[in-house]
Order: C-alpha cells, then structure tokens, then sequence
C-alpha cells in the first residue's frame, strides 16, 4: 500500500446487497450500518445498482458507488480494487471466497469453507465449474494477502486444514442476533404475530429455502412418521420461499397424506420469522453445514427449542443451548419431534436457557469489532 492511501476511506464491498437473498445480504444489511455510525465520514460503499433501494433504506446512501454488476471473479479482481484504488482507500471489508490479489488491505470475511459444500454437491454445469475452478486457484494466495475473519472456530480449523491458512491469520468473530426482534413469545409486542392461520394449535417450525441443503423433504418425512398414529399433534409450518422446490415438497406431502397438517408461509418478514420462532413447540434444523448459524440463532434468541442435525460451527454457536440432536434421518427425527411434543417441562427450560444464551452474541459488538480491525488495517 502506497503512503496516501495509509488512512484512507475505509471501503464496504456491498455487491451481495439487493442481489445474495440468503445469509451474506442478511450480515451485510445487519453489520454495515452499524459499522458506518461509528466513522460516517470514513466509510464509503461500492454496491451494485440493485442495493441502492435498500441502502437508502439503511441510510447509506452517502458515500456510496454504484457499479454495474458483473460476474464475482471480475468483481473481485478488477471492478472491487481498481474503484478502491480510485477512492484512495485505506482497505476493504468484503464478505466472499476470494479477495482480491491487489490493491488496498483486504479484510476478508470468509462465511464458510466453500469445499465442505461442494464435496457434498458435485455439479456438472460448466459455468459453476469454472466458478469452482477460479475460486480453487485463487483462493490460498488470497487468503494469505488479507486479514481473515471467520464466524467459528469450526470455519477457521476448516481454512487451516484445507487452504494452509495461518491460524494467527485468522480472527474468530461470532455474528449477532437483533434481540428486539427476535425475542420470546410472552412479550406482549402485537407485532410478533406469525400472520398465518396456525392461531393456537401446537405446531413445529422450520425455515426452508431453495436450497437442497436445508433438508426439507427430511423434515417432511420426520414429520410424516412423527403422525402416524397420532389422533391429533402438532402441526408443521415451513417458513421461507421455496422457488423450484415448492411443487416437489408439496406433492412429497400429499403423497405421506400430510398436506392437512402442513402449512407453506412462503417468504416471512423478520417479525413473522421471529414469531414462528418463539410460539412454536420447537425449531428444526437439518442443514448438514453452516459457516455460523444464524437461523438456530434466532431461534435460541426467541427462546425456542432447537431440533437439529450434527453441525460443527451450529454446536458451537449452541454449546450451551436446550438443543436435542439427531442423525440425519427420518427416524431419530421423528422421535425427536415426539419428545418435544411429549416433554413440556423441556420446551419451558428451552425457553429460559436459549434466550440466555443467544443474548451473548451481538451485532453492535461484532460491527465495532470488525471497524477496529479495519482500522487498524488501513493506518498501519
């Protein structure tokens, strides 16, 4: 780095915003904000046009540059540094796979090890080949240009073992939950309604996707098995936009004669969400991997009953969580969903215990976390 760029504009890579709907768009919109109010006159943004919407929303407009969206690698590489290197930055906080390879310091916020997931999802299309192929290639050397950030230990030792990463490279930083939002039923807030026709019978929760990774349809059947014999029960509700996928579970469960007893919310509202979260018997998780945990997250902070998979980085998020974990099959899940609905006493202890819990993560302690590290990049 050049001497006039030492303490330089500190620059946000927002192109996830307004085009990423899942996990990276929800941390930026959740951390940037947070990150400027503590130097409003230091940060700059660089987004795509489709994140100016919801920027202005954020209030960040100000500062910001709008770039026409290109592919990631050419983002990456080229469009991302050579603005920074136009804006004078002191360095770049960007939340993706590979850093750029010149240019200003780069603290990069790496979600996950991108191997884990696609050993578990090989793929024959040739454009996500090549993506797979440059992110391979570039990866290692970009790692070892920046800083790092992780959100678990379990991401970091990932990084370690398959990248060759310098574990004092590596700074674990736990995400937030906003505990306002997401917070136990009993507060008396009417705008934590779930807004569906669910009203006071008993009912399981889990927040679906397009993504195969959620295992809805291993949720589908869990529950299927769960009913069986059952004169009456709790219900399921699957929360969140399912794309693609939504005809295939629905027939999934018409064909295990559950479709009376299952409800489609589509797309949810953080309020809806947190609703499900905490007037449910218990949320269920079946993802195989996750960089953090957001979702069980806000569960725990709603105080709710976690049902989930085996996953390192969610143990770790809630190791110290009521949390009944169950292999990755229709059985132990559908037994799990029997002793939730069989054990009050342990719904009621998860209600305390989770909210406990969640409320030793903030979005305020990690955005002036990472605004520190940035900092200290960009003036050294």
């Amino acid at each position: 780095m050049t001497p006039a760029h030492r303490g330089g504009p500190l620059v946000l890579d927002l192109l996830d915003v307004g085009v990423n709907t899942k996990g990276v768009a929800r941390v930026l919109t959740e951390l940037a904000p947070r990150m400027v109010a503590l130097a409003p006159d230091r940060y700059r943004a660089v987004c795509s046009p489709a994140a100016l919407p919801i920027l202005s929303d954020l209030g960040l407009t100000d500062g910001t540059v709008a770039v026409r969206r290109v592919p990631n690698a050419v983002w990456e590489q080229l469009v991302l540094p050579r603005t920074c290197a136009r804006l004078g930055a002191g360095a770049i906080y960007s939340h993706r796979e590979c850093g750029a390879l010149w240019g200003p310091p780069q603290l990069l916020h790496v979600t996950e090890d991108p191997e884990v997931r696609w050993q578990r999802e090989p793929t024959t299309d040739l454009r996500e080949q090549l993506r797979r192929r440059y992110s391979r290639t570039l990866m290692d050397r970009s790692l070892s240009r920046a800083e790092v950030v992780v959100s678990t230990s379990a991401t970091r030792d990932d990084l370690v073992a398959r990248h060759h990463l310098d574990p004092s490279r590596a700074t674990v930083v736990p995400l937030g939950v906003d505990l306002d939002v997401f917070r136990p039923a009993d507060d008396p807030d009417p705008d934590m309604g779930t807004g569906t026709g669910t009203g006071s019978t008993p009912y399981f929760f889990t927040l679906a996707s397009a993504d195969d990774r959620d295992r809805t349809d291993l949720i589908v059947r869990a529950f299927a098995q769960y009913r069986t014999g059952l004169g009456g029960g709790s219900r399921l509700v699957v929360g969140g936009s399912l794309g693609e996928r939504a005809p295939g579970l629905e027939r999934l469960a018409a064909d295990l004669q559950v479709s009376d007893q299952v409800e489609w919310t589509g797309r949810l509202s953080d309020a809806g969400l947190a609703g499900h979260n905490a007037r449910s018997v218990a949320t269920v998780h079946a993802s195989p991997d996750e960089g953090f945990g957001l979702q069980p997250l806000e569960a725990m902070a709603g105080g709710s009953l976690l049902i989930a998979t085996p996953s390192a980085a969610v143990a770790e998020v809630a190791a110290d969580a009521v949390v009944l974990w169950v292999d990755p099959e229709v059985g132990a899940m559908a037994d799990a969903l029997r002793r939730a609905d069989d054990d009050p006493d342990l719904v009621a202890r998860a209600r305390v215990r989770n909210r406990q819990v969640a409320e030793g993560f903030s979005w305020d302690r990690t955005a002036a976390t990472l605004h520190r590290m940035l900092v200290t990049l960009a003036d050294r």
